[in-house]
């Protein structure tokens, strides 16, 4: 009894510090544009729905695999000093490590580009900061080919049935995250426009650092 009753103790910041150095690694990996390309043909999985709580297993297994994420960019909020990968798709083990893409053929800087997360309650890890985000704050997305900001302009809590959200709008560039909200009833839902886009290489400094 002993034994279980320290397992459940230390069983959680055991995940959440896995959990922090697997996106810090896959963020600052030696990455170049042209295999971030290529990982944009991996097959990758998109049933969001059915999408479950984050376990330990799920992250120990994401540990073990962490080499292979098909990692097609990078996502920063420096107002609430938030940076993680972006992973194809919705699977148990790219949302064990960062923000996955929510539709299959969805494009930087078009459209609506859609990212999920897992959120930990007062936890500053993957979507958690987002919880700390204020309208009017920047984003930036690369793909180390161009870097792209967008400027949040609503913040909601939504019905876990309002995929709606990540549809396109027509004659508008968005980019919605969505994470859970009120112990997975809900969704924190965060949308934001198209500011600008830069040559990754031409960059201001302040935006290559960033990343």
């Amino acid at each position: 009894m002993l034994i279980v009753g320290l397992l459940l103790i230390f069983i959680n910041p055991i995940q959440h510090a896995i959990i922090a150095h697997l996106s810090k690694q896959l963020n600052t990996a030696d990455y170049s544009a042209e295999e971030m390309a290529k990982n944009k043909n991996a097959d990758a999985d998109f049933e969001f729905e059915a999408v479950q709580s984050l376990s330990i297993a799920e992250v120990l297994k994401a540990q073990t695999t962490a080499s292979k994420m098909p990692v097609i960019g990078s996502i920063a909020v420096p107002s609430v000093d938030m940076k993680l990968p972006i992973v194809k798709g919705v699977g148990n083990a790219s949302l064990a490590v960062g923000a996955g893409t929510m539709k299959p053929t969805q494009k930087l800087g078009q459209g609506n580009y859609a990212l999920a997360g897992h959120y930990f309650e007062e936890k500053d890890i993957l979507f958690g900061p987002l919880y700390r985000a204020n309208i009017g704050d920047t984003i930036y997305l690369t793909d180390l080919t161009n870097i792209y900001e967008y400027k949040i302009t609503t913040k909601e809590i939504i019905a876990a049935t309002d995929v709606y959200v990540i549809d396109d709008i027509p004659n508008k560039t968005l980019l919605t995250l969505v994470t859970c909200a009120d112990e997975g009833t809900k969704r924190l839902a965060v949308q934001a426009e198209f500011v600008e886009h830069y040559p990754f290489d031409n960059a201001p400094a302040k935006l290559s650092e960033t990343f």
